[in-house]
């Protein structure tokens, strides 16, 4: 069944109204058969609604609410993927692909190696990169939405992370480092817990940039025996630290 996330104003008293977009995709892609077909929808609190699709009015979709529940839960654990600003075509990846995985927010930062170092971001780019978010959340099933924090520089992203209870900073230059193992993520009882996994940009990290990181908390591990480009090590750390951790 298909998933929609909604702003939580489209439902109202048991109604549901589709934005254009999301209405042209029931009727024109997915060739949904109004008054037949039902769907479900969310609204990013962790509810998920079976809603029945009844009409149309206008250029908009309309459905009627006939059960509540709540959605699949997520992972006790919090993982936010800190990454380095890069072309769109891999930002996009990484965030589709770490969606579908599990991470909970993503930070973007800017280091003296980064590909991009202009961290304006315009509407249109904000609103394409949320609905990748969104898209791959409904593939994947997910209740809730992750968090795309505003681009920092790389002090700022270390400093911003100092509330994650586990920090974790993927090096390639250094002869033996630990991969990443169970004892490296446990939490404890603290709520609310996240970890924290920051990978490098294309050029990698520098020495200093590391020193930095370290002073900050984080710990040097291995993605294993191989170099990963940028957008390979974001999703291989993502789904190791999600298989491991839940």
């Amino acid at each position: 069944m298909q998933h929609f996330f909604l702003e939580p104003e489209s439902i109202q008293d048991g109604v549901v109204t589709f934005p254009e977009d999301i209405s042209r995709q029931i009727k024109n892609v997915l060739r949904l058969k109004l008054k037949t077909d039902a769907v479900i929808v969310l609204d990013n609190s962790g509810w998920e609604y079976l809603v029945q699709l009844t009409g149309s009015t206008g250029k908009t979709v309309i459905g009627e609410i006939t059960g509540k529940q709540l959605g699949r839960p997520e992972p006790k654990v919090g993982l936010r993927l800190c990454y380095s600003l890069t072309r769109r075509e891999k930002m996009e990846t990484i965030l589709q692909k770490a969606t579908e995985i599990g991470a909970t927010s993503f930070q973007p930062y800017i280091s003296s190696r980064s590909l991009v170092q202009d961290s304006r971001q315009n509407s249109a780019r904000q609103e394409r990169l949320n609905a990748i978010m969104r898209e791959a959340a409904e593939q994947s099933m997910r209740a809730r939405l992750p968090i795309l924090k505003p681009v920092l520089t790389y002090e700022e992203m270390l400093t911003d992370a100092q509330d994650c209870v586990v920090k974790l900073i993927a090096w390639e230059s250094t002869a033996i480092v630990s991969q990443i193992c169970a004892s490296m993520l446990g939490v404890g009882e603290s709520e609310n817990a996240e970890i924290a996994l920051l990978i490098g940009p294309e050029g990698g990290f520098s020495s200093d940039e590391v020193a930095l990181a370290e002073k900050h908390g984080f710990q040097q591990i291995s993605l294993g025996t191989n170099i990963l480009r940028m957008e390979t090590a974001c999703i291989a750390g993502c789904a190791i630290i999600r298989h491991i951790c839940q």
